[in-house]
C-alpha cells in the first residue's frame, strides 16, 4: 500500500469505523472523533493532507507541549494514543483494542521468530484471541530476554528462562500457569523448529494450577432480573441486547459461541440450539425456551440489519458485519448492571459471569450435577463441581447440619 495515497481525513474515517468494529463505547468514539478533528484542523492549517508521524508528534507538542521521552499524565497518554493509533491504520489497517504500552513491543531481533510462531498458531486454527493473550505474554518474555542483551533466540538457554521465571514467583496461582503454559509452548515450537538446541520445555513438565484460589463470580437471581428489567426491547439495540443476555443467562453460553452464532444452529422444529463449542470444539445441544423463542424472532425480524450474512448478531453500524473476534459483549452487560444499580462488590462482571450464575442458580434449584454439566458443555463434571463453591444457600444449610449434630 502507498501509504501517501489516503488523505488524513479518510485515514480518520477508517480509525472511526474500527473503533466501531472493536465494540468502544460511544463516549469514547466521541472523545477520538474530538481530537483526530483538532488533528486534521491542525494539520490544513499547516497545508498537510496526509498523515505522518512527524506531524503527530508536532500536533502532540505545539497543541499539547507533549514531547518525546517526557512522562505522561492519564490525560496525555490518551492524546498520544488518538497519533498511535492514526499510525498503526496506516501501517497495518488496524490496532490493537488492548493496546501495548510503550516498552512492551516486540524487540526487533525477535521480531521473526514471534511472526513464525503466530503462523504456526494460525495454521493450527487457534483463536485469535487466545493467540493475542499469548503474543503478550511472549512479548513480555522477549523483552526481558533484550534487556538481559540477547541478540539472537539460538543463544537461549534454561539460564534466562529460569531468571525470567524468578520475576514471576509473586504472581497469583492462575496468573503464572498461563504465563507458564504460553512459555512452554513457545520453548516446544522453538526447539522443535530448530531455534535452539535444547528442549527448553522440559524445564516444566508439570504444571500445577489452583482452580480453588479464587471464588467465581455470581449473581442472584434477583440481581439478574433487575438487570432484564433494565433492557429496552422497543428499541434495535435492546432487542439484539435481550438476546445476548438470555443466551448469556438461561443457556449459559460463551461470548465467543453467542457471537459465532448461526441460522443453521437453531433447529426450530426440535426448540434447540446446537452449535461446536469454540472453546472445547466439542458439539453442544441446547433447549429453546419460549421466552427465548420470542426473544430471536423478535430480534430477527425487527432489529437486525437486512444483510446477507449466516451469522445472527451482527453490528448495527456500517459495515454491517459480524462482531469481530475480541468482541465479548462485555459493554451488553456491564451498561445493564449500571442502570440496575447492581453493587459489583469486587465481583466480576463480564458476560462470563452470568455462566457462573446460571451454574449456581441450577444449583440452588438442586439439578444434578451430570445436567449442569450437559447446559454448560463441560467435558466432564470435575470442572462443574468448581461451582459448588459458590452455592452459598447449600453450604450454610451442610453448616448448620453440622451444628445440629453436634
Amino acid at each position: 500500500m502507498d501509504h501517501t495515497t489516503i488523505l488524513l481525513k479518510d485515514l480518520i474515517i477508517k480509525a472511526e469505523r474500527h473503533l466501531d468494529q472493536l465494540g468502544y463505547a460511544d463516549g469514547t468514539k466521541k472523545n477520538y472523533t474530538l481530537k483526530w478533528n483538532q488533528f486534521l484542523v491542525y494539520a490544513e492549517g499547516r497545508s498537510q493532507n496526509h498523515f505522518s508521524k512527524e506531524l503527530g508528534n508536532s500536533f502532540l507538542e505545539d497543541s499539547h507541549g507533549i514531547e518525546t521521552g517526557i512522562k505522561l499524565s492519564p490525560s496525555q497518554v490518551f492524546k498520544v494514543r488518538t497519533i498511535t493509533i492514526l499510525d498503526e491504520m496506516l501501517e497495518h489497517d488496524c490496532f490493537l483494542r488492548c493496546h501495548q504500552k510503550k516498552g512492551k513491543q516486540v524487540p526487533p531481533q525477535f521480531h521473526n521468530i514471534l511472526s513464525k510462531y503466530e503462523k504456526l498458531q494460525l495454521e493450527n486454527e487457534i483463536s485469535k484471541r487466545t493467540i493475542c493473550v499469548k503474543k503478550l505474554i511472549l512479548i513480555r518474555f522477549l523483552s526481558f530476554l533484550d534487556v538481559l542483551g540477547m541478540t539472537d533466540i539460538t543463544h537461549l538457554t534454561s539460564h534466562e528462562v529460569l531468571s525470567y521465571l524468578h520475576t514471576i514467583e509473586n504472581y497469583s496461582s492462575n496468573s503464572r500457569s498461563g504465563i507458564l503454559f504460553a512459555l512452554r509452548n513457545f520453548l516446544s515450537f522453538l526447539h522443535s523448529g530448530g531455534h535452539i538446541k535444547e528442549p527448553l520445555n522440559r524445564l516444566f513438565p508439570v504444571i500445577f494450577t489452583n482452580k480453588f484460589e479464587r471464588l467465581p463470580s455470581y449473581y442472584s437471581t434477583d440481581e439478574i432480573h433487575a438487570i432484564l428489567c433494565q433492557v429496552d426491547r422497543d428499541t434495535e439495540f435492546g432487542r439484539r441486547d435481550y438476546l445476548i443476555l438470555l443466551l448469556a443467562i438461561q443457556l449459559g453460553m460463551r461470548a465467543g459461541d453467542i457471537r459465532r452464532l448461526k441460522f443453521k444452529n437453531i433447529q426450530w422444529s426440535r426448540n434447540t440450539i446446537e452449535f461446536v463449542q469454540q472453546k472445547t470444539n466439542k458439539p453442544l445441544q441446547l433447549p429453546v425456551t419460549e421466552e427465548l423463542k420470542y426473544a430471536l424472532a423478535d430480534y430477527m425480524k425487527s432489529s437486525r440489519p437486512k444483510v446477507n450474512d449466516p451469522h445472527i448478531f451482527i453490528r448495527h453500524r456500517a459495515p454491517f458485519q459480524p462482531f469481530v473476534e475480541l468482541n465479548t459483549f462485555h459493554h451488553v452487560i456491564t451498561k445493564y448492571m449500571a442502570l440496575a444499580g447492581i453493587k459489583l462488590n469486587n465481583r466480576k462482571h463480564g458476560l462470563h459471569s452470568m455462566r457462573h450464575s446460571t451454574a449456581s442458580n441450577l444449583l440452588q434449584n438442586n439439578t444434578p450435577y451430570p445436567v449442569i454439566t450437559g447446559i454448560l458443555g463441560h467435558e466432564n463434571t470435575s470442572t462443574t463441581k468448581l461451582y459448588l463453591r459458590i452455592d452459598i444457600q447449600q453450604l450454610r444449610t451442610v453448616a448448620l447440619e453440622v451444628l445440629n449434630e453436634k
